[in-house]
């Protein structure tokens, strides 16, 4: 390939793995992880050519890519090698099944509702697998890193009864914990091999806060992003646009391509990519891509991860990703070519973490990776994989309990019984999932996007102001699955009155400092809508006020939470408290915008929550347990580098429309440092075996 030598990183992983270990490397982007796993997972086939390996990618787009890769590797070793997703013809998933490649590259949703729902049809793959391949490890978190989790661990077991045992590689680029995360992952003991500290490229960063009226923020920032691209290709260069949604993209790219003819350059230069492109043209695109037919390319997250492309010269973001890993990751895609300078063009949009990022550039370039955290022994997971584990692998010998885990294994122990004969359980278990329901949003027929449960309730209740890609509806109706949008006057927003209650259950763990109380454990929290008021958002005059009843009930959700005495002498900053930590765990654990929800309440016991919008726990709650002083700290580090004086945006304002105690940024920061050097003097209590018990 024209490669002199491999780097240290790239031999220490592969002599590790040719020893015979399961390993995981961290390395940034465009350092070569793929050579790394490619070399001793070849090494294997080439030894044994009845041997087989699986690949297996969080996104088809990374998959093809890597494919590319390791095609020109496989040439001259006569090894082939296939994809086995939603994309393959249904002929060739036959003629796969039937006669099967060396190696085959996947996803999560493919290796459940395939190699382990017809796990019959794979047994002589499956009996012969030698080599798993999990790149872009860091995708696997939350609710889908703890489903992932539970899917490995099926299906080791079921490789286990088949008599096969391969070697593990994993791989990520923005990871802080990567041989924790890995292990958590796998449940298997994993070897480590770091490079995170070399190879890294040159970038030039420029963060936009448009000066744009709410009202026409969705026309002018689009507008902001047509120039960008025109101005990208007038002056020869390659880029990506990475956008919020695919109604954004189309409409963009669309009016793009025009003004590009008008001004007498090459619209077919400007092209797509999304998830609802057919496999063929997103395979085309790619190529393009690389052979920089395709200039400017429009794209979705499905292009975030793993493309290589050594000539793109920038990156743009048109509003900020779903978290900080998810923007590294699109920011990645570009100066991967070691001799090139390349740009990161930001463009805020009018959302609180859009306008928190944009007025901290500084805070998000030294924000290091997230430690990830997934949770296996989320009962309630448990309880959604337990028939297809049924299904797989019948009764429960002893020595599961090493594959599966202790919760997995006395979950599936203890349930009697089988599925029913001829029924397969698989369909019904969603990987990814969503809060809830997820509901379509619709104007004059058109879909226009999608929204939670939570959100629908929050966001749009009937009669709301609804501000989607800064273009203002008001909401008509809610219909089965979808809410129903009207056009609205730009000018008023509507101002929703909530109040939460929420009912501490059991405690998991916690500490008592006296004074201060840090706590982890389950809690359901009810949240009441009373009706709203219509503002005039150009005066802040009332146009009336309007009554309704609803309300959202979120029961086994996982929760930390700290508790003042009210003798406590800053009791008065806890409601900046609550957005202090909200803040600072953004920078310290790997939680999207809607995992995660907080609260803060005064009354007999002041405390301030954080909690998980997921039944069951994602470990994000139980994470931030271990680490909230680390949390306190970033959060008051930024809301003391905010020139605003009670709170803002960039600091500590509240994400959602409704408060629920008075923020006091002063007073909270008081209470902030108070309760960090309570922590410093150690705990007074700890909770054991269902008590809180001397130190």
């Amino acid at each position: 390939m024209g490669f002199s030598a491999p780097y240290q990183h790239q031999i220490e992983a592969i002599a590790k793995s040719l020893q015979g270990l399961d390993i995981v490397m961290e390395s940034p982007t465009a350092s070569g992880k793929t050579l790394a796993f490619t070399i001793p997972m070849l090494d294997a086939l080439v030894r044994d050519p009845g041997a087989h390996a699986l690949m297996i990618y969080p996104m088809k787009a990374l998959a093809l890519d890597q494919r590319e890769q390791i095609r020109r590797l496989c040439q001259k070793l006569n090894i082939e090698s296939w994809p086995y997703d939603g994309d393959t013809p249904g002929e060739e998933k036959r003629a796969i099944r039937g006669c099967p490649p060396q190696i085959l590259l996947t996803n999560p949703e493919y290796l459940h509702l395939s190699f382990l729902q017809w796990g019959e049809l794979w047994e002589g793959f499956l009996k012969n697998l030698r080599y798993v391949i999990i790149d872009e490890m860091h995708e696997y978190r939350g609710f889908f890193g703890g489903n992932m989790a539970l899917l490995l661990r099926r299906f080791f077991l079921k490789l286990e009864r088949l008599g096969a045992s391969p070697r593990l590689f994993l791989a990520t680029a923005t990871c802080a914990n990567p041989q924790e995360h890995a292990e958590a992952l796998t449940g298997r003991a994993i070897e480590f091999v770091s490079a995170k500290d070399v190879l890294r490229p040159r970038r030039n960063f420029i963060f936009v806060n448009p000066n744009i009226p709410d009202f026409r923020y969705r026309d002018f920032l689009q507008q902001r992003i047509e120039q960008a691209a025109l101005a990208v290709l007038f002056e020869g260069l390659q880029a990506l646009i990475f956008c919020p949604t695919k109604r954004f993209l189309e409409e963009a790219l669309r009016r793009c391509k025009q003004k590009a003819i008008e001004h007498d350059l090459d619209a077919n230069l400007l092209v797509p990519f999304h998830a609802d492109l057919t496999s063929d043209v997103r395979q085309k695109i790619q190529a393009d891509i690389k052979a920089g037919n395709a200039r400017v390319v429009f794209a979705t997250n499905a292009l975030e991860l793993g493309l290589d492309i050594g000539l793109l010269d920038g990156v743009i973001l048109a509003g900020f990703p779903i978290n900080v890993m998810s923007a590294w990751q699109q920011i990645g895609r570009a100066g991967r070519g070691w001799d090139k300078n390349a740009f990161v063009l930001f463009y805020a949009m009018n959302d609180p973490i859009d306008q928190f990022f944009v007025g901290n550039l500084k805070a998000f370039l030294n924000k290091p990776y997230d430690a990830l955290t997934v949770d296996a022994e989320n009962q309630e997971l448990i309880e959604n994989h337990l028939p297809s584990l049924k299904y797989e692998t019948g009764e429960m010998n002893d020595s599961d309990e090493t594959v599966l885990g202790s919760a997995f294994y006395l979950a599936a122990k203890n349930q009697p019984g089988m599925p029913p004969k001829g029924y397969k359980p698989h369909p019904s278990l969603t990987i990814r999932g969503n809060i809830g329901w997820s509901f379509t949003l619709r104007s004059n027929q058109e879909e226009l996007g999608q929204i939670s449960e939570a959100r629908r309730f929050r966001e749009a209740y009937i009669g709301a102001m609804f501000t989607f890609m800064g273009r203002r509806y008001r909401v008509h109706s809610h219909e089965e699955r979808a809410v129903v949008l009207t056009e609205a006057d730009p000018h008023i927003k509507t101002e929703p009155r909530f109040f939460t209650v929420p009912y501490e259950k059991d405690i998991l763990d916690g500490l008592d400092y006296g004074l201060v109380g840090t706590y982890y454990g389950r809690m359901d929290i009810v949240t009441n809508f009373t009706g709203y008021t219509l503002v005039d958002d150009r005066t802040g005059d009332s146009k009336g006020t309007v009554e309704a009843h609803d309300a959202l009930f979120q029961s086994q959700l996982h929760a930390f939470r700290i508790t003042v005495s009210p003798a406590h002498e800053n009791i008065e900053g806890i409601g900046a408290l609550e957005h202090i930590l909200r803040v600072g765990a953004m920078f310290i654990i790997p939680a999207d915008r809607f995992d995660a929800s907080t609260f803060s309440r005064m009354g007999e016991t002041p405390t301030a929550f954080y909690y998980e919008n997921y039944p069951g726990g994602i470990g994000v709650a139980k994470k931030l347990f271990e680490v909230w002083p680390q949390a306190l700290e970033k959060g008051i580090e930024v809301a003391r580098s905010c020139s605003c004086r009670n709170g803002c945006v960039n600091c500590i304002e509240p994400p959602k429309s409704y408060i629920n105690a008075v923020i006091d940024k002063t007073r909270g920061i008081e209470l902030a440092n108070s309760i960090l050097a309570t922590e410093t003097k150690g705990p007074n209590k700890r909770f054991n075996k269902g008590l809180m018990v001397p130190v």
